[in-house]
């Protein structure tokens, strides 16, 4: 079965070097998935992102940018593609998605761990101002479109939790391993916590351009990264962000 898996596998980047050029990938720093450290841009799906498309014969350039930029240049083809990307209706007249996901992980409302509370459903959230990330839409259509609590946008993940710490918001939403990356990087993982119950969860693309040049790289990548997934390497880059599957969703592990 390994032998067959590696046969499709070069098989499919030997049909992809033929028309291989390059590519120009953004993305919005979302650690420890893609972000810069050092002046280097690195991550778990970027890592895995550029594995596949070298095999197939791509060079690939990357470049973070807030998130309605990232939408935006893609969708008028300044960018090929975007990195972490959730499927939703707004987005598929606009960008043509790839058939495997990078990843996928939950959402989950952080709070200081000075004022905890119960959260079961939105109605738990009434009155309440939740910290959010502009641009995004959690998978959550009643979360982006109820009134009856306040989503108060902040330019970074590190200003949310900043926010929450300062009482200037009550929650924040954010991915799971995502929050608790920036907490941990920002020496605050003994001062906040997380809600069990996710508020959504979300498998997360890479998405071209949709333009007819894609078609073919898109339905390529899709089949090479789902034969990359089976391989050693796939697995050694989530054990080196100290990713961990939890019941199918990619989470931290334990320090």
């Amino acid at each position: 079965m390994k032998l067959f898996s590696l046969t499709i596998l070069l098989w499919l980047m030997a049909c992809m070097n033929v028309q291989a050029g390059s590519v120009h990938i953004v993305s919005e720093d979302w650690p420890p998935f893609i972000y810069a450290e050092d002046g280097e841009i690195k991550g778990a799906d970027k890592d895995i992102t550029e594995q596949v498309l070298n095999q197939l014969g791509y060079q690939v350039t990357w470049q973070l940018m807030p998130w309605r930029r990232v939408l935006h240049d893609v969708a008028t083809g300044t960018a090929d593609a975007i990195l972490d990307i959730a499927p939703h209706e707004d987005h598929q007249d606009t960008y043509l998605f790839t058939g495997e996901p990078l990843s996928s992980h939950e959402t989950v409302l952080f709070h200081d761990l000075r004022r905890p509370f119960a959260f079961n459903d939105l109605g738990d959230l009434n009155g309440l101002v939740i910290g959010v990330s502009p641009g995004y839409l959690y998978n959550n259509p009643e979360f982006i479109g109820s009134d009856a609590f306040f989503r108060e946008p902040a330019p970074s993940f590190e200003a949310n939790f900043q926010k929450l710490l300062r009482g200037r918001v009550d929650l924040v939403a954010m991915s799971r391993p995502v929050g608790i990356y920036t907490s941990r990087t920002l020496g605050i993982e003994n001062q906040i916590s997380f809600h069990r119950q996710p508020l959504s969860s979300s498998d997360f693309y890479l998405a071209f351009h949709r333009a007819e040049k894609w078609q073919d790289p898109s339905e390529q990548f899709s089949r090479a990264l789902r034969e990359f997934k089976k391989t050693k390497q796939y697995h050694e880059i989530l054990q080196e962000y100290g990713l961990q599957s939890d019941d199918g969703f990619l989470s931290l592990a334990t320090p």
